[in-house]
């Protein structure tokens, strides 16, 4: 069974300074439910954090778990899984290939690594964007964490390890000019 967490902290330009960098950076994990879900494929979870300025620690947002069957993996085609649209995971027999395919829409994706099993991978990347109705810009560091592990290994602290077996980070500086966003390579 894919255990999957995606991690997304969103923040404004007012806490960009390096102390709330250092808040963001220590968040790797979250703790999962402890409540045993329903056995399946892939039990994706996903937490959703703010970071303020008047706040010390985050607020969250969203907290929720759901199971998926094999349709949550990807196929060649159009990806509509639940990792989708930058995230790609396919199973191969007992592994699984974490592609990540950077900007969104793009269409294809890389392997960055394969979690076999009992194995944990770690997969981090930023990017910004705009709200709708109100165009002012935000930021996001979004963490997603695999790991390949029998039914039977699920526990609430299961993505406590302290180093994942893979990393991957896709992490650019964000700068900002009065015209437009541009990504620093």
């Amino acid at each position: 069974m894919l255990f999957a967490q995606k991690i997304t902290i969103r923040y404004h330009k007012d806490v960009r300074y390096a102390n709330y960098a250092n808040q963001r950076r220590a968040v790797r994990f979250w703790k999962l439910p402890e409540q045993t879900p329903e056995e399946n494929a892939v039990l994706f979870h996903k937490v959703f954090l703010y970071q303020i300025p008047e706040k010390e620690n985050f607020c969250q947002t969203s907290n929720q778990s759901n199971t998926y069957d094999t349709s949550a993996f990807f196929e060649d085609g159009f990806n509509q899984t639940p990792f989708a649209p930058i995230i790609a995971v396919k199973k191969e027999g007992e592994n699984y290939l974490v592609q990540y395919g950077g900007r969104r829409n793009r269409g294809f994706y890389h392997t960055k690594f394969i979690v076999r099993p009992n194995q944990y991978g770690r997969l981090i990347y930023n990017q910004r964007g705009t709200y709708c109705y109100t165009e002012e810009w935000y930021y996001e560091t979004i963490i997603y964490n695999f790991v390949s592990a029998p039914y039977s290994a699920y526990r609430a602290k299961l993505f406590y390890r302290k180093e994942p077996d893979f990393l991957f980070e896709d992490l650019h500086n964000l700068h900002y000019t009065k015209e437009r966003f541009y990504r620093v390579e």
